[in-house]
Order: C-alpha cells, then structure tokens, then sequence
C-alpha cells in the first residue's frame, strides 16, 4: 500500500470513527462518558489508535466537553 493510499485509508478510518463516536454519545446527549467507554461502545472494527485521534480531534474541534477523564457531547 502507497503511502498516500495508507494515507487516506487512515483518514477515512478516522472520520468514519469520530461519526460514531458522535452518534453513540449523542443518544444520551446529557451523559458524562468515561473516554475509554465511549470509544469501546462505539468502534466497530476501527483501531484504537483511529478512535484516540477522533477523539481528540472532536475534544480540539469543541464538539466534546471535558470534565477530568470523562467527556460529553456538547450540548447545542
């Protein structure tokens, strides 16, 4: 696999990972999620790695609150 097929296969593991991130928590929109079960309750089959970088990356973007280890979606 070419660097720029890895490339946007990693991209789209990333976004497809951060969608369900934001769907799962956004069926309890008011629920403090601990991070680690946020992720596992909403991978499927994407590495743990894609859902630490969705993550972060929906924490960095204000979609997420943060309160210690624990995260929310952001209420609208």
């Amino acid at each position: 696999m070419s660097t720029d097929v890895a490339t946007a296969h990693l991209a789209k593991e990333i976004r497809e990972a951060g969608n369900a991130l934001l769907a799962k928590a956004g069926e309890e929109p008011d629920r403090w999620w601990f991070a680690y079960e946020l992720k596992d309750r909403a991978r499927n089959g994407w590495s743990a790695g894609a859902m630490d970088i969705a993550l972060n990356r929906l924490i960095d973007t204000g979609k997420f609150d943060t309160k210690g280890d624990q995260v929310r979606i952001r209420p609208l």
